[in-house]
């Protein structure tokens, strides 16, 4: 039995391999030949998210930080919750 197990997962594991290959290739489905190449899409992607931060920033919203005395809330809400 463990024979067959170890067997069993020795042809998943080639399986698998062969699977991502053939991904990986384009040969796991029907390529559409009108679709823009990988690098076209991943440079657009890219100007997207810099153009949504920048639209953000523009907006006034500065990711990552509290607003002015939020600090100071978070404090008063741990005092209050001690006691």
């Amino acid at each position: 039995m463990q024979a067959t197990v170890a067997a069993e997962l020795k042809r998943a594991e080639s399986t698998r391999q062969s699977i991502l290959h053939c991904a990986f290739s384009g040969r796991l489905v029907p390529q559409d030949p009108n679709d823009e190449p990988a690098s076209v899409l991943l440079e657009r992607i890219k100007a997207e998210k810099i153009a949504a931060g920048a639209a953000a920033i523009r907006a006034g919203g500065k990711r990552g930080r509290k607003p002015k005395g939020a600090a100071n809330q978070d404090t008063l809400l741990v005092s209050v919750a001690e006691t």
